[in-house]
């Protein structure tokens, strides 16, 4: 469950789990950073022009993620509350990177994608973290 909660706010909740080496269970920042650019890609899609600037955000974000929600040992809430507002921060910038129809897919990804993890357990309120 605190994967898939990780993975909902730190990954702008459209990106797959990294294969990474043993002790970094999440992938490093540039890692994650990497596929969540290629992910966006083809899912927005992302033009040639926007792919560095959007690439440049997601990895400034995940080494935030990194250091503020991972590195930190904290409880699942303190995750989700602290990786929801880093990530409220990051679409800030990310919305003025985008078209509006992309920035529309981009919202449309995040709300199939928070339905799925729903479907496999992510909470649906602060009673199931209880």
């Amino acid at each position: 469950m605190k994967f898939l909660i990780i993975l909902l706010f730190s990954f702008c909740s459209i990106t797959i789990q990294a294969q990474a080496p043993q002790g970094q269970p999440y992938g490093t920042p540039r890692e994650r950073a990497k596929l969540q650019t290629e992910k966006m890609k083809v899912a927005l899609p992302l033009r040639a022009d926007q792919f560095d600037a959007v690439y440049s955000l997601n990895l400034k974000y995940a080494e935030i993620m990194q250091k503020e929600v991972f590195d930190q040992g904290a409880s699942q809430w303190s995750m989700y509350t602290k990786g929801s507002q880093i990530n409220k921060r990051k679409e800030v910038e990310l919305q003025k990177l985008l078209s509006a129809a992309q920035f529309k897919n981009y919202e449309k990804l995040k709300a199939e994608m928070r339905k799925q993890m729903q479907k496999e357990g992510m909470p649906k309120s602060l009673d199931d973290f209880k």
